[in-house]
């Protein structure tokens, strides 16, 4: 009997290493208030505790914090300048 062997792909076709800071976030959808929530991973817990955590962001649409994500690469720091300036 042969061994069946699988691969798999810890990033999705069409992303590269440079995505892989995507691990680093999780999303969660409020169906009360219909907003999307990109949470770090490390704050994953805050995020229930701390509703307005300034390191949490949020959007009608999943696929513009996908987008600021991107934009940034993730980083907090940027994202927040990226956040605050749109604000302005």
């Amino acid at each position: 009997m042969k061994n069946k062997q699988e691969t798999y792909q810890d990033v999705e076709p069409g992303y590269g290493p440079e995505d892989l800071f995507m691990y680093d976030w999780m999303f969660h959808y409020n169906p009360y208030n219909k907003q999307w929530a990109a949470i770090p991973k490390d704050l994953k817990y805050d995020y229930w505790v701390d509703y307005h955590h300034p390191e949490i962001i949020r959007s009608k649409s999943i696929n513009t914090l996908i987008e600021l994500l991107h934009k940034t690469k993730g980083d907090v720091k940027k994202l927040e300048k990226l956040i605050s300036g749109k604000r302005k």
